[in-house]
């Protein structure tokens, strides 16, 4: 028989609820005559996460119900709950301070968070992936991303 975890477990039923909150709140996006409307990759994205979630759910219940984890790793707990609250306020900023000059810092804090230790290199990586990132989408998917104060 499969050693099974219930974390594993409940991280599937999570992901299929998210699937399902990110469906319902993108089926009032504006739909478009031709193409991909402004709805269509995070319902794409939700889909995955339900089929995905499904998976990993009923592979850990096929053995019978999941038998306790490991204790909660609290370090790690919380890195995860810095990076969620600084997503959350990037995601606040972006309109006002524009993804050139927002993001290569985000993505800095991001890696000195997770224990990135050579700062010259993470600001260099920083800089030309968001840098890299805008230019792909402005020029070519022509999708305009925030420019703040620049714009």
């Amino acid at each position: 028989m499969k050693k099974t975890n219930r974390a594993d477990f409940w991280t599937g039923i999570s992901l299929i609820v998210l699937g399902i909150l990110v469906w319902i709140i993108t089926r009032d996006m504006p739909a478009t005559e031709l193409g991909i409307n402004p709805g269509s990759y995070p319902r794409f994205i939700g889909m995955l996460l339900v089929i995905l979630g499904i998976i990993e759910s009923v592979s850990n219940i096929k053995g019978g119900y999941p038998e306790k984890g490991e204790k909660v790793d609290w370090k790690k707990f919380s890195l995860t709950a810095i990076l969620a609250v600084g997503t959350f306020v990037y995601v606040k900023l972006l309109k006002l301070v524009g993804f050139p000059i927002l993001t290569p810092f985000f993505m800095f804090g991001v890696m000195k968070l997770f224990g990135y230790k050579n700062n010259l290199k993470g600001a260099i990586i920083s800089v030309i992936f968001a840098e890299g990132i805008f230019f792909l989408f402005y020029k070519v998917f022509m999708i305009f991303l925030p420019l703040g104060f620049l714009g």
